[in-house]
C-alpha cells in the first residue's frame, strides 16, 4: 500500500462519501449476508442478551474517513452487533491520527497486505476470548458447569469478519489482491471495496489532450506492479474462482467548477504530473492543458469508480455441506 498524504484524504471526504451512497444497496447486502451467517453459526441456540461480535478490518484506513463511512452505515444495518474495528495501513502516522479522532477504541496496525490472514486470525481470536470471558462474568446467566462457555476454548469461529477498504485496489497487485481472497476464504469472510478507479472519466467541453494525458496516467498507475484500472475486475475473478459470490456496482464522483474548484484544482493537477512523470514529453502539453482547463468556468468532470462485494460465507456453507461438517468444528 502506498501513503496518501492526510490533507488529500480529508479534502476528497465529501466527494467519496456523496460516491458512497451508489454503494447503500451492496452495503444492506453485505448486512444481510452477515445477518444470515450469524444465524447459520448460531441457529435457534442464541446466547441470552449476547450477539455474534463483528470483526471489521479496515485496509488502508489512512486517517479514519473510511472506517467513519462504514461505521454508521453497520451501526444502522446491525445495531446489536458489536463492532470490533481493525485499521491496517502502511502509513503509521495516519493511523496514529485515526485512533485520535475516534472516542471508541479501535485497534491500529502498521502492515503490509501480505499481514493480512495473521492479522485476522489474532484479532478474531482475540476478540473470541473477549466474548468467552465475558461470557463467565455475565449475571444471571450462570449455566451447568457442561454448558459453560470458558475463555481457553472460545474459538474464531464465535465471531464474524468483514474487511472493508475504500479508494484502495488500484494501488494494489494481484498478491495483495490473492491475499485479501485467501483471507475471505480462510474464515468465511465478506468484503466491501469502494471507490476503485476504473479508469473512464469524462470531462466536459473535452480537449484534444485528453486522451494522451489519461493513457499516460494509465500507464502510471500500473508502475510497481499495481494493477491500477484492471484491479476490480481482477479482485472479482480471482474471489469467484474460490467459489465466493461477488457483485459490482458503480460510483461516481460528479465534480463542476467553481463549486468545486479547490478538490477539482487539486485533483487535475496531480493527475498530470503523474501523467508528465510517466511520460516526461508530454511536459508543455500538460501544464497548457491545466491552463485551459482553469480558463472553463463551466468545466465538469465525472470520474466513474467500480465497488466490489465479495460473499465468501456462502462458499463455506457449500463446502461445508460437501464435507459433512458438523457445526463448531474450525473453519478450514
Amino acid at each position: 500500500m502506498n501513503a496518501a498524504e492526510p490533507d488529500w484524504l480529508d479534502l476528497r471526504v465529501p466527494f467519496d462519501d456523496a460516491a458512497r451512497q451508489y454503494a447503500l444497496p451492496l452495503l444492506d447486502k453485505a448486512a444481510r449476508a452477515l445477518s444470515l451467517d450469524t444465524e447459520r453459526q448460531v441457529g435457534t441456540e442464541r446466547q441470552v442478551g449476547t450477539e455474534r461480535p463483528l470483526v471489521v478490518i479496515d485496509l488502508g484506513a489512512g486517517t479514519g474517513n473510511s472506517m467513519r463511512f462504514f461505521d454508521r452505515c453497520l451501526a444502522q444495518r446491525l445495531p446489536e452487533r458489536p463492532l470490533h474495528w481493525v485499521l491496517v495501513d502502511a502509513d503509521e502516522s495516519a493511523l496514529e491520527i485515526a485512533a485520535d479522532r475516534f472516542g471508541t477504541t479501535v485497534r491500529t496496525v502498521a502492515a503490509p497486505i501480505s499481514s493480512l490472514p495473521a492479522i485476522a486470525a489474532k484479532v478474531l481470536g482475540e476478540v473470541a476470548t473477549e466474548v468467552g470471558t465475558a461470557s463467565l462474568t455475565e449475571v444471571g446467566t450462570a449455566k451447568p458447569r457442561g454448558e459453560r462457555r470458558t475463555a481457553a476454548a472460545a474459538s474464531p469461529d464465535s465471531c464474524d469478519l468483514l474487511i472493508t477498504g475504500s479508494a484502495l485496489l488500484d494501488v494494489l497487485t494481484r498478491e495483495d489482491l490473492a491475499t485479501i481472497v485467501e483471507t475471505l476464504h480462510r474464515f468465511s469472510g465478506v468484503g466491501l471495496f469502494l471507490l476503485s478507479i476504473s479508469g473512464q472519466w469524462r470531462l466536459t467541453p473535452s480537449h484534444p489532450d485528453d486522451g494522451v494525458l489519461d493513457e499516460a496516467f494509465a500507464h502510471h498507475q500500473l508502475r510497481e506492479s499495481r494493477l491500477g484500472t484492471h484491479a476490480a475486475t481482477v479482485l472479482e475473478t480471482t474471489a469467484r474462482n474460490t467459489g465466493a459470490q461477488v457483485e459490482t456496482s458503480a460510483s461516481p464522483w460528479h465534480l463542476e467548477a467553481p463549486r468545486d474548484s479547490e478538490f477539482l484544482t487539486r485533483f487535475l493537477t496531480e493527475r498530470v504530473d503523474a501523467a508528465i512523470e510517466e511520460e516526461p514529453r508530454l511536459q508543455a502539453r500538460g501544464r497548457a492543458w491545466l491552463e485551459d482547463r482553469w480558463a472553463q468556468s463551466g468545466l465538469t468532470v465525472v470520474v466513474d469508480h467500480t465497488d466490489v462485494l465479495i460473499d465468501a460465507t456462502v462458499q463455506h456453507d457449500t463446502r461445508t455441506a460437501q464435507l459433512g461438517t458438523r457445526r463448531g468444528e474450525p473453519k478450514r
